[in-house]
């Protein structure tokens, strides 16, 4: 009774072929390849931009940032004015 190869030969044979530069070069050209989801449409014409909703989206941060910026990092210069060196 003879062994059998775990793997049939013609897998063995092709783990074994070099690999190929125009197989590696047909990949790149495919990886560039505009895919459904990144190309522009051209049934509809583009959202125009909502100004009024971006701007009060920046106010309303500039409202929590800017207080909670000055907390930290101008805490040491409030205690040094209301302390004066008294501690």
């Amino acid at each position: 009774m003879t062994a059998r190869p775990l793997l049939p030969r013609r897998t063995i044979a092709r783990g074994r072929q070099p690999f190929s530069i125009l197989q590696g070069l047909r990949a790149v050209a495919r990886s560039f390849e505009p895919h459904p989801f990144q190309r522009l449409p051209v049934a509809t014409n583009p959202a125009p931009a909502d100004w009024g909703k971006l701007v009060r989206r920046s106010l309303g941060q500039a409202a929590v940032y800017l207080p909670v910026g000055l907390t930290l990092l101008g805490w040491p210069y409030a205690a040094k004015c209301i302390l004066d060196g008294h501690v």
